[in-house]
């Protein structure tokens, strides 16, 4: 072969494709369609180039995908939604806000990258741990507690030592936290009282755990039912910063979290077929188009489909106006079943009458001079394709 262009050493005569169409028509017909793809190939390129190479698949005997061409729009219908994800700000446990704080979102379409503040609210500042003491006589002791990023109390800060109090007064903490079962108490003991009972001291035998203080969190909610979660992505974490009000004044990003898309109207499709993947695209609250990203495999013409909301959006699901949608399917009129196909050459399956077409198919364009080789298709990941290169 002198160049790209000149695609082998030659096509089989009359003779040979009669005997093919003849003993063997699905060979015939793969070699055939093969064979028109290399010459559009071919007539693509410049006299003197390198190597060409075409991949064929989809629409032959063997590689054909019986899956969903595409979506016609018959009606748009109305009321159909997109969701998006929202902020939501949880305060201290047992808590109520003065009011409410709102914020905005800055995402990437998956990742939320920041917080804006929109009205920082009150009442949202961090609830601490607290330390009381039981005495038959004491009255007026003030103890904080000091605790440390794991949750231990290692110190406390007499703020007002009382009086009439004794060594044998029992001092309890209280946490500010959701109580856990995983959760150790602290144990402390009076070790000194002044003259008039006032607390001089106070030992720490056990530090515990989960004395950390209730702080205000964040949650990604849905935009159409705040209630809820966000049905979608997931990760997201963030440090809530208030003043001494309780004012919000902002969000640190501690983690982007991943897949926060917006939800958008989705295609449902009725039919023994799998694997295809749609996107709704909306004009207003009526569906515009359906775009088809991946056909899926073993689809009949008997497919119907059905477009409804995020889970997130008010019932009835689909809307009171749905839209009318046909799903268009590629009838694979070979009478082959391009799955068993991928089956066989993947070793999945065994069938010698499938195994020597397969072969005859690779012969037949090695003897020519290809160089031909039997991939997955990546479309559907269960059917062929050929790549052949000269």
């Amino acid at each position: 072969m002198s160049d790209c262009c000149t695609p082998g050493t030659g096509f089989p005569n009359n003779g040979l494709m009669a005997q093919l169409a003849l003993n063997h028509p699905v060979i015939w017909q793969e070699i055939c369609m093969i064979q028109q793809a290399i010459l559009a190939a071919a007539s693509q390129c410049q006299p003197g180039g390198g190597q060409m190479c075409v991949t064929v698949g989809g629409n032959t005997p063997m590689t054909f995908i019986s899956g969903v061409e595409s979506v016609t729009v018959i009606n748009g219908g109305f009321g159909y939604l997109t969701d998006m994800p929202a902020i939501s700000f949880i305060p201290p446990v047992g808590v109520t806000p003065g009011s409410i704080a709102t914020a905005t979102l800055i995402t990437n379409g998956g990742n939320i990258l920041g917080v804006t503040i929109v009205s920082g609210g009150s009442g949202y500042q961090p609830v601490p741990s607290t330390i009381s003491v039981t005495s038959v006589l004491g009255l007026g002791a003030v103890i904080d507690p000091l605790v440390n990023a794991a949750g231990q109390i290692v110190n406390v800060n007499i703020v007002n030592a009382g009086s009439g109090y004794t060594v044998n007064d029992t001092v309890t903490a209280t946490r500010a936290i959701l109580p856990n079962i995983a959760f150790v108490d602290a144990v402390f003991v009076i070790t000194s009282v002044g003259i008039l009972g006032e607390i001089v001291s106070v030992a720490i035998l056990n530090p515990g755990s989960g004395y950390e203080p209730s702080v205000t969190t964040v949650e990604i909610v849905s935009t159409l039912n705040p209630l809820l979660p966000y049905p979608l992505g997931g990760g997201f974490n963030g440090t809530v910063l208030t003043d001494p009000l309780g004012v919000i004044t902002g969000v640190i990003v501690d983690n982007v979290g991943a897949g926060y898309t917006d939800f958008l109207p989705y295609l449902v499709i009725t039919d023994p077929g799998t694997g295809a993947l749609t996107t709704v695209t909306l004009s207003g609250s009526s569906v515009a188009s359906i775009a088809v990203n991946e056909p899926g495999i073993e689809y009949t013409n008997l497919a119907t489909g059905i477009v409804l909301n995020p889970l997130t959006a008010a019932l009835p699901n689909p809307p009171a106006l749905p839209a009318v949608v046909t799903v268009n399917v590629a009838v694979n009129t070979f009478g082959t079943n391009s799955y068993l196909y991928w089956q066989v050459w993947s070793d999945a399956a065994t069938n010698k009458q499938i195994q020597m077409q397969l072969n005859s198919v690779i012969s037949y364009f090695k003897g020519l001079g290809y160089t031909i080789t039997i991939q997955t298709n990546p479309s559907t990941g269960s059917t062929i394709q050929w790549r052949i290169c000269w």
